[in-house]
């Protein structure tokens, strides 16, 4: 990359984060939760997305504290979110497919893209009356359509019971994204990366619970835990892209993904936690009938995944350790892929698994400073229709597996308090495949370096 084009990389990421900047600072409020309940936003967080235990806390008793005690927030609780982004890859015919717009900027015709913004999202989150209280997002993205998505939903009511003189907190909720209730990070819809470039390579094969169905359902659900202990939830979904649950994927979504009938889902974890040392073992899992020609009718596939997961969290004053990890086994049954020509397999299976381990320091003047190491693995039969072939990878082979390089930044102008005006996280990420789609020669073509400055107000 020329140094010309080096120089204008700089500029717009500078121009860019200063506007952003300056609109959070002129912001009428801070970040919805935290000017609800008046704590700052490292009570909840960790460094953010990542939840501590009063943020588990506080999501499983429905978002419903309030510093006022009212029955109602005083006031919507409303926030919004920007990221912008610069990603380089290895492959350089992947970013020669976008085309250059506003957003969208190829700075060559190799590698180099900066999004500007890559999203721009709004949020209710927060009370909406009495212990009822919700999490919503409205996304547009700038690989999307038209429309802003529904990237996010999850409104729910809880309440706290004595049961055998402990305390027992049951909830309903109602969301688009199967294990998105969840508190814990180590199950998909909240596990790391919890940002990532939308133009870089990725591997053919997920499992489905691994959020293909993120804002595509919609449903609901019950759940409880008693005693920090015990934890169960049960939850049943159907298709959101048609029917009552259509407000689920409000937005433009392509063809792809369409199932049929009711989904259900299921989930159990042990807690425990010994001063600052908090430890999670549980299990989860889903039942899915989908249509094998990307369309609403037509034969069907069943997939069957199976999940183990478990986080163990250290936090004792300005430090944090977390560590987090999922396996997940998913059994294919592909009898309509193969009447549809879609595989070649009646039957076939995936194994994925992902373990990433993290470290923060925060300081009163100085912010809050981290990184994540992060390991990923897919494996599964070979499948030659479904996943292609080529001459080193003749059968079709899904193996995929890697690394994922993180650091972290979040300044301390506004001491992350509830009086701010919203906070700032930037993020140096670089993706490491070992092997790609079932090749190891070349997997690192598909190596990514990915800067994002992440902004909520």
């Amino acid at each position: 990359m020329s140094i010309r084009r080096w120089s204008k990389l700089v500029l717009l990421l500078t121009v860019s984060s200063v506007v952003c900047i300056l609109s959070a600072n002129k912001a009428s409020a801070v970040p919805s939760f935290a000017r609800q309940t008046g704590m700052a936003c490292t009570a909840c967080h960790t460094m953010f997305p990542e939840l501590t235990p009063f943020g588990r806390t506080f999501k499983l008793t429905g978002y419903v504290l309030n510093k006022t005690g009212a029955k109602h927030p005083s006031e919507l609780p409303l926030a919004g979110m920007v990221q912008v982004s610069y990603t380089r890859t290895n492959n350089s015919s992947v970013n020669d497919l976008q085309e250059n717009t506003w957003a969208f900027h190829n700075m060559s015709h190799e590698n180099d893209v900066l999004n500007t913004p890559q999203v721009i999202s709004i949020f209710y989150g927060g009370q909406i009356y009495g212990k009822v209280g919700a999490l919503v997002q409205a996304t547009w993205a700038n690989d999307g359509g038209n429309l802003p998505g529904m990237d996010m939903a999850d409104i729910r009511y809880a309440n706290t019971i004595p049961i055998c003189g402990k305390n027992f907190v049951y909830g309903l909720t109602f969301n688009n994204n199967p294990s998105s209730e969840d508190v814990w990070n180590s199950t998909p819809a909240w596990g790391f990366p919890y940002a990532s470039s939308n133009i870089e390579p990725s591997p053919a094969a997920d499992p489905v619970i691994d959020n293909s169905l993120s804002a595509l359902v919609g449903g609901g659900g019950v759940y409880g835990y008693w005693d920090n202990t015990l934890y169960a939830a049960v939850s049943v979904y159907r298709s959101a892209l048609n029917g009552p649950f259509s407000f689920f994927a409000a937005g433009d979504h392509p063809l792809g993904t369409y199932v049929q009938g009711a989904i259900p889902y299921w989930r159990v974890a042990l807690t425990r936690h010994y001063g600052p040392h908090w430890f999670e073992l549980g299990t989860y899992g889903i039942s899915v009938n989908e249509f094998s020609n990307g369309y609403d009718g037509g034969p069907t596939d069943n997939y069957l995944d199976t999940a183990i997961d478990g986080e163990y969290q250290y936090i004792n004053g300005n430090t944090i350790y977390s560590l987090e990890g999922t396996w997940i086994h998913e059994n294919q049954d592909r009898s309509g892929s193969l009447v549809s020509g879609v595989s070649s397999n009646p039957s076939d299976h995936l194994n994925t698994f992902r373990f990433n381990g993290n470290c923060y320091y925060r300081t009163l003047h100085c912010g809050q400073v981290g990184g994540t190491v992060s390991y990923f693995s897919t494996t599964g039969s070979s499948d030659a229709t479904l996943y292609g072939t080529s001459d080193l990878n003749p059968n079709g082979s899904p193996n995929s597996n890697g690394e994922i390089l993180e650091l972290d930044y979040m300044p301390a102008w506004h001491n992350y308090g509830p009086d701010g005006c919203g906070f700032a996280k930037f993020s140096l990420q670089y993706v490491i495949y070992n092997k790609f789609n079932g090749v190891s020669s070349g997997a690192s073509d598909n190596n990514t370096l990915y800067l994002l400055a992440w902004f909520m107000f």
